[in-house]
């Protein structure tokens, strides 16, 4: 009989004492509210620029205790309804901007682990996106298009079906996309980071919610059921929950991912599936599964649906969801039939920070505290080039980070209240049913896929042969 614990696998894999919660009235030059990637890089970033800055973070849990812990360990770039946004809003220098800085983040953390000695299972594997019905085709075909338009053609390689399936034994591959990407244990990486901030004198107050941000005089001041902290400058990154405070309570939406860990494959099971660069996988669903191997041989799988709670409800109670892991079971079953008698030791899920566009959001805020959210279920290496955005934003800097597209006023916003229940619901329905509907419009990869990779291959080669 399987035993499923409805908890995150990554917390049994490091211990940690939580820390002290803030004890009385606290002066300091920046408050950061939330202890997770986007709060702990921001601070990182500017301790180093300002060395001599009092710097306090404020987590209402303990540190990493959202979605920096509670996820999959992908670092990948943005998806490719991200692209099309980014050009669609900002054009191709910006949207290819946004790529160049997310290939180096996930380049830096690895760099960071190893300078400060952080064992989070870093691993340059890269990512495979791969498609396993003939609408996914057509998604890769246009993701190709707009990626060769942004000059990212280097960036990627593209994999017809029987190359794909040699890199990831799912009969379901018809084609894949190999992107720049790594995996972490994404518990220790956040661990690992808190440490490096404290020490570097930055004061971190676990179990700390912030229950009011409000502007006094020149400053802020941010109250918490233990105490006040008055600041210059105030910097709001808590993601999902961003919608707690007024500033940033429209920009954001809390909805629920869910994800399952295997028991540790044996040698036997391990040989039944190829898999020879362990890469993380994904398909190219817009509501997509992806699935990845821990140290110790465990499978992650992950995502599908979406599950939006009214009153942006982030309640705890919701990881026990019984649709969502049955959804799960079935759907790894369908992809890995090879694994039938592989099982669920873990079975978790949490809020992510959903932004309108998928695009996410930094800037400064009516009032002037600063935020940033809204990675939309593809935070880890997003957040650490939004750590620098952060930085350059409470220093009041002109950088490359802040004329990034991500840093914008204009992105569109969510109802309050009961409108913004049903634009939820609204938005998880349609994007259901554009999965399952069929392929309306030809395109040459759904149609004619060996053509179509035999087609791209043999471009390449021209490309090649005319640099040489």
């Amino acid at each position: 009989m399987e035993e499923t614990q409805n908890s995150v696998y990554w917390h049994d894999t490091e211990p940690v004492e939580v820390g002290e919660p803030l004890d009385g009235d606290a002066s300091c030059d920046i408050c950061i509210v939330g202890g997770g990637y986007t709060g702990l890089w921001a601070a990182h970033f500017l301790a180093e620029a300002e060395p001599a800055a009092r710097i306090r973070v404020l987590e209402s849990h303990t540190v990493g205790s959202g979605a920096s812990s509670a996820n999959g360990g992908f670092v990948g770039l943005t998806a490719g309804k991200v692209l099309r946004r980014l050009l669609w809003y900002y054009g191709r220098q910006k949207a290819a901007g946004v790529y160049r800085t997310g290939a180096r983040s996930i380049i830096d953390i690895g760099r960071f682990c190893r300078q400060y000695d952080i064992d989070a299972d870093f691993a340059m594997n890269g990512m495979l996106q791969v498609v396993t019905d003939r609408k996914q085709l057509a998604r890769l075909e246009l993701q190709v298009k707009r990626s060769e338009r942004t000059g990212l053609r280097g960036s990627f390689k593209l994999m017809g079906r029987d190359e794909a399936q040699e890199r990831i034994g799912s009969p379901q591959v018809l084609g894949a996309l190999r992107t720049t990407g790594a995996l972490v244990n994404p518990h220790r990486l956040v661990q690992g980071l808190a440490r490096v901030v404290r020490g570097q004198g930055v004061d971190i107050h676990e179990r700390t919610p912030a229950v009011d941000v409000r502007r006094v005089g020149n400053g802020y001041k941010v109250s918490t059921p233990t105490g006040t902290v008055t600041a210059n400058e105030v910097v709001l990154a808590t993601n999902a929950w961003q919608h707690s405070f007024g500033q940033t309570h429209t920009k954001v939406m809390p909805v629920w991912n869910y994800l399952m860990v295997t028991e540790p494959l044996t040698d036997a099971q391990l040989e039944r599936v190829n898999w020879p660069g362990r890469e993380g996988v994904s398909n190219s669903l817009s509501f997509a599964h992806a699935a990845r191997l821990t140290s110790d041989n465990r499978v992650v799988w992950s995502g599908g649906r979406w599950y939006y709670f009214d009153g942006r409800d982030t309640g705890r109670g919701h990881i026990r969801n019984a649709v969502a892991y049955r959804d799960l079971r079935e759907s790894f079953a369908r992809f890995f039939p090879a694994w039938g008698d592989v099982r669920f030791s873990h079975a978790f899920g949490g809020p992510i920070g959903w932004s309108r566009t998928f695009i996410p959001q930094f800037g400064r805020a009516a009032g002037g505290v600063v935020y940033g959210h809204g990675y939309t279920g593809n935070g880890i290496a997003p957040s650490h080039t939004g750590g620098k955005i952060l930085r350059d934003l409470v220093l009041r800097r002109e950088t490359e980070y802040t004329e990034l597209a991500f840093v914008t006023v204009n992105q569109p916003k969510f109802a309050k209240g009961a409108m913004g229940d049903t634009g939820a619901h609204l938005f998880i329905w349609r994007q259901e049913t554009g999965d399952r509907l069929p392929l309306m419009l030809p395109h040459q990869a759904a149609l004619a896929p060996r053509a179509f990779f035999a087609g791209r291959a043999s471009r390449k080669a021209r490309v090649a042969d005319t640099g040489r």
